[in-house]
C-alpha cells in the first residue's frame, strides 16, 4: 500500500508545482504569463470590512467575502457584462481579451433590510495581452 501512495503523492506535488499562479493576488499589479498558455485574465479578491468596531494597528479589519455578485464589462463595447460571484474564500478569476474593464461589486439579491454588506466603488483595470491583472473589491459591513 505504501508503494502506491508515495508515487501518487509525488505526482500530485509535481502537477501542483506546474500551475501558473499569479503573484501577489489581491493587489493591483500584473503578472506576465511566461509560458506558452498566453492568456489574459482578471484575478480578484473580494473583502468585507470592517469586521470589528475597533481598529487595532497591525491587525487586519477585513475578511474574504464569499458569493459576492460581481459584473465585469469591457469599456467602449456594447457587449453584455460578465456576471460572476466570488468563491468560498472571496476569490474570482476570469479569462478576458486584452482591453480596459470595469469591475463592479453588486448588491446581494437577498440583502438584509439595512442594505449590508454594501458594495464599494467599481474599479477600472487595463488588461494587456498575455497578462493577469490582480484587483481587490471591497464591501462595507456597516460595523462601526
Amino acid at each position: 500500500m505504501k508503494k502506491i501512495i508515495l508515487p501518487a503523492f509525488l505526482a500530485l506535488c509535481v502537477i501542483s508545482a506546474c500551475r501558473n499562479v499569479p503573484s501577489n493576488p489581491g493587489n493591483k499589479d500584473t503578472t506576465v504569463v511566461a509560458d506558452s498558455t498566453l492568456i489574459s485574465a482578471i484575478d480578484g479578491l473580494v473583502l468585507k470590512g470592517p469586521i470589528s468596531p475597533v481598529e487595532r494597528p497591525g491587525i487586519p479589519n477585513t475578511a474574504p467575502l464569499a458569493n459576492a455578485p460581481i459584473s465585469i464589462s469591457e469599456d467602449n463595447t456594447a457587449q453584455k457584462p460578465i456576471s460572476i460571484v466570488s468563491d468560498s474564500v472571496g476569490k474570482f478569476y476570469v479569462h478576458v481579451s486584452p482591453g480596459t474593464y470595469t469591475i463592479t461589486p453588486n448588491s446581494f439579491p437577498n440583502m438584509n433590510p439595512a442594505g449590508y454588506p454594501r458594495p464599494g466603488q467599481p474599479a477600472t483595470v487595463v488588461v494587456p495581452a498575455n497578462t493577469v491583472v490582480n484587483d481587490t473589491l471591497n464591501y462595507d459591513t456597516g460595523i462601526r
